[in-house]
């Protein structure tokens, strides 16, 4: 597999999510462009063109039967640890005014939260892993070098996330570092078991945790 053409979407990533919620504001936005259409159609479209049946293209993206009971154990342990912190350390979330003003800076309606919520919860882990684990590392054996680069490519546009729900740059700090720390080790689950499913099971049940999180802080008045 060619590093540019590897890179090249890598990169994209980060751009589309800096600027929709930058520049354009607006998390919707995101979601199309980003969780829908580059990380699920285009890879989809590329195998299409590449003469892959849809079997052959779910078995790149590493959607394959093994890891699928070490994913679900990774999973209920991910889902945990936010609420876990949150009782350990709640100054690392942002209070319910913040965080409801963030929302709403991004086009989401703070007042009815389930919708985004639920998108995040069923959409989110999943599209992100099998773009970022599954399509850019189905490569047998990528190479060290790559596999850091694209850690450090998905942390990157986390910053935007983070930067503006945490409540210090003290607690941005160490929300990042863990989402860097998360990549490695499901970088290395996807070539572990040659199986995407740690990654996207471990991914999903912490956005859950941290999204029951954030429930809770919504309904606080």
């Amino acid at each position: 597999m060619n590093t540019f053409r590897t890179l090249l979407p890598a990169v994209a990533g980060p751009l589309i999510v800096v600027l929709g919620l930058t520049v354009l504001d607006s998390a919707p936005l995101v979601f199309a462009f980003y969780h829908v259409l580059l990380c699920l159609a285009v890879p989809a479209w590329l195998s299409r063109g590449a003469g892959l049946g849809l079997a052959a293209h779910l078995q790149a993206l590493g959607l394959v039967r093994r890891g699928l009971q070490t994913g679900l154990a990774m999973g209920l342990m991910s889902a945990l640890l936010p609420p876990a912190v949150y009782q350990l350390a709640p100054e690392l979330f942002p209070d319910a005014e913040r965080l409801r003003s963030v929302l709403a800076g991004w086009g989401l309606e703070a007042a009815s939260p389930a919708g985004f919520l639920f998108f995040l919860a069923l959409f989110n882990g999943p599209a992100e892993e099998l773009f970022w684990r599954g399509w850019l590392l189905r490569e047998p054996r990528p190479r060290r070098g790559l596999q850091m680069v694209l850690a450090v490519l998905f942390t990157s546009y986390h910053a935007v996330t983070i930067g503006r729900l945490a409540p210090t740059p003290g607690a941005a700090a160490l929300m990042l570092a863990g989402v860097l720390a998360a990549a490695v080790f499901w970088t290395w689950t996807r070539a572990r078991w040659q199986s995407v499913w740690p990654a996207v099971l471990s991914h999903t049940g912490a956005t859950c945790g941290y999204l029951f999180v954030c429930s809770r802080l919504l309904d606080v008045t």
